[in-house]
């Protein structure tokens, strides 16, 4: 008995000492003008774990909050964001009362802005710039996002990194591709109302819901009772990549009965955008609905559809530059019929469907989502059989080539082509179906207009785990594995007034599909076909520790990923390793990091964080000509990261910054690129080689 007695006043004494040392807030928000409560508006007590989103009243509460100073953040999508000072005390609870957002007026501004999320200026997608500005556009960081707007995807790259070095999860999945690491953007594009709940971090900053890269990891939810209720119309018109832009948005909010659910569409268009001959042709369509079982548990279903067709450009040197001065020159279109042709044209069509549980309770939270992503990635363009190269900006064309011969410049013919050049810069659609309906011909086209096509099917299935062991503990984890069915292969689309196309390689003379028809028409595959087969398992694990002064985190990742070319065609120049499934890739992956937090006060910080992480190398890196053979790049390494960062950030009612010092160093990187080699090194023979760069 007197052993109970003396349990029970120990524990009298610690309850009262941490209610003397802890306090909480709570408050009520809404629209300042309507005065109608705001749900799903996000609060931040700065500088702590505390973070949760307002009921369907619009109220918060945080309890267990250790006494001191502190700002408290509040911020939804559509309304100026507030900060509020407030003084935590011991044992007491402060109330803020009713709290009122102002509408955001900039935001009516910059709907009738372009989308940075688009790629104007790469004509394949494949390019590290595609999703630069995406990145950028998903931060609500003012730098990056100033950076996107007024530097773009062409010309700023994030402390310098790819773009693959950052991760994108829709709902906790991971959405950077197997290929070339990086988002496909286009994917979720034109459903600007429905990607706004984003939650950010920078560098090597933790995650609750991925390891992350060296360019932190940006999470987007589409839960749909996390979407403010209401209904939105916008109309845009633009100057850039398209000319108008049609937008409606319709959120329910969580109902009496449950369910939520939110819908979006937008249509954007273009005859012809910034450059010339660039259309564009996009539909998006976003449906998302939830239903919550109890108060714990909750199913939703997301479903996004955006199919998109647009003209591509393409990059132009200085000396065509020069000689034309024309900023939006653009060599892939000319005229046919009197209508403008661009003969590279980018399809994509990629839908994807998730359905998502939801487990939530005090103190615990675990998030598990099984995702489907099928479709079609296709990029067109002319192929040339034994006829000369009917681009307008083909080297030899241009007065360089003759001002550049080895027994010195040819100024008469230098200027020859300079005129000729300045005269009829467009390519020349008749020229091709004159080649191809030549007198005495057999219907045999030289040129014709085929896509490069990639089909892929993706299943991915993960589960993220948050749980709070104390009110200065907290332990993450996740699980991921997703499978990738990648179909590559050239599909003839015109023959350009031919009846039929030869699939012969015209450098060496050997059929691309030996044992194959060697007559190709409309809608056969020909030049190359293979398949490619991905696999890839992950797991993260951290802890973190939350005190008045010092925050302390601690994160180990690991990957194994598998990859494996099967060819279905026989090459002509590759007899003993083109057909078939070639050699299976493995790489076994980790990564470690940690950072500390010091918060001076609750309105200067300092943080530091460190990482050491191993990568595999994409599908693009991992084999010398994926086209052609099942070669793999020799010796092929594993990526070696290791980086640090520092950061000073002061946040006041009035002034928000942050200064960032880092270091990285990368090793055993793997690059593959591929070149026209015309008679340098192979003697008098022309053909494409590739270049595999391996090393820091």
């Amino acid at each position: 008995m007197e052993r109970m007695l003396l349990y029970l006043f120990v524990f009298a004494v610690s309850w009262s000492v941490s209610a003397q040392n802890t306090g909480g807030v709570r408050g009520i928000v809404v629209d300042a003008q309507t005065q109608a409560p705001l749900s799903a508006v996000e609060i931040r007590v700065e500088g702590t774990v505390f973070k949760m989103v307002t009921d369907i009243e619009g109220a918060f509460s945080f309890a267990q909050v250790i006494a001191g100073n502190y700002i408290l953040h509040i911020e939804t999508i559509d309304y100026l964001p507030q900060d509020f000072p407030i003084q935590i005390e011991g044992g007491k609870v402060l109330d803020l009362e009713t709290i009122l957002l102002e509408k955001n007026p900039i935001q009516d501004i910059t709907d009738n802005l372009i989308t940075l999320t688009e790629n104007d200026f790469t004509g394949d997608g494949s390019s590290a710039s595609d999703a630069t500005s995406g990145l950028l556009q998903a931060s609500r960081d003012v730098f990056l996002n100033t950076a996107a707007f007024d530097f773009g995807q062409a010309f700023y790259r994030v402390r310098g990194y790819d773009t693959q070095e950052g991760g994108l999860l829709i709902n906790g999945v991971q959405m950077n591709r197997m290929f070339n690491g990086r988002p496909q953007w286009n994917n979720w594009g034109g459903l600007n109302d429905v990607m706004r709940n984003q939650e950010f971090s920078n560098g090597l900053a933790l995650s609750s819901y991925a390891f992350g890269g060296l360019l932190g990891t940006t999470n987007i939810s589409t839960r749909a009772s996390n979407y403010r209720p209401g209904f939105r119309l916008s109309a845009s018109a633009s100057n850039r990549t398209y000319a108008g832009r049609l937008m409606g948005t319709y959120s329910s909010g969580l109902m009496k009965d449950k369910w939520a659910f939110t819908i979006s569409a937008s249509r954007r268009w273009a005859d012809e955008g910034y450059v010339d001959a660039t259309i564009y042709d996009a539909f998006s369509v976003f449906g998302a609905v939830e239903y919550r079982i109890n108060k714990d548990h909750s199913l939703n279903f997301t479903a996004m559809y955006t199919p998109n067709r647009r003209g591509s450009s393409t990059s132009i040197t200085r000396e065509v530059f020069d000689i034309l001065g024309r900023k939006r020159y653009n060599p892939n279109w000319g005229y046919q019929n009197g209508e403008q042709r661009n003969s590279r044209i980018r399809k994509i069509k990629e839908p994807i469907f998730m359905l998502s549980h939801y487990l939530e309770k005090e103190n615990l939270s675990i998030n598990t989502n099984i995702t489907y992503q099928t479709g079609e990635f296709g990029i067109s363009r002319i192929a040339n059989q034994n006829a000369p190269n009917p681009s307008p900006v083909f080297y030899r064309y241009l007065p360089s080539f003759y001002l550049n011969q080895p027994g010195g410049p040819d100024l008469e013919n230098a200027e020859l082509a300079r005129q000729r050049f300045i005269e009829d810069p467009q390519l020349d659609w008749e020229f091709l179906y004159r080649s191809n309906l030549r007198e005495g011909g057999d219907g045999r086209s030289v040129y014709v207009l085929y896509q490069d096509r990639t089909d892929d099917t993706q299943f991915l299935i993960n589960s993220i785990l948050n749980y709070e062991i104390n009110e200065n503990l907290q332990f993450d984890a996740g699980l991921n594995f997703r499978n990738l069915k990648s179909e590559n292969f050239a599909f003839l689309t015109d023959l350009l007034g031919g009846t039929f196309y030869t699939d012969i390689d015209p450098f060496s003379n050997t059929p691309n599909d030996v044992g194959g028809d060697p007559i190709k028409r409309v809608g056969d595959r020909f030049l190359y076909n293979y398949e490619i087969d991905a696999n890839q398992f992950g797991m993260f694990s951290q802890i973190r520790y939350n005190y008045s002064k010092f925050d302390f985190f601690a994160s180990a990742g690991y990957t194994y990923t598998g990859y494996q070319r099967e060819g279905l065609f026989l090459n002509g120049q590759f007899l003993d390793n083109s057909l078939g499934k070639g050699e299976k890739l493995s790489f076994n992956n980790f990564g470690i990091k940690g950072g500390v937090t010091f918060r001076a006060t609750g309105r200067h910080i300092f943080a530091i964080n460190g990482a050491y992480i191993t990568k595999p190398p994409t599908i693009r890196n991992a084999f010398a000509n994926a086209r052609a053979n099942n070669d793999i790049v020799p010796n092929l390494p594993s990526e070696k990261v290791a980086s640090i960062d520092g950061s000073y950030i002061i946040r006041t009612p009035s002034i928000k910054g942050r200064l960032t010092g880092y270091y990285t160093q990368f090793q055993d990187a793997t690059e593959v690129n591929f070149f026209f080699l015309e008679g340098l090194a192979l003697g008098t023979n022309h053909r494409f080689g590739d270049e595999i760069l391996v090393g820091s």
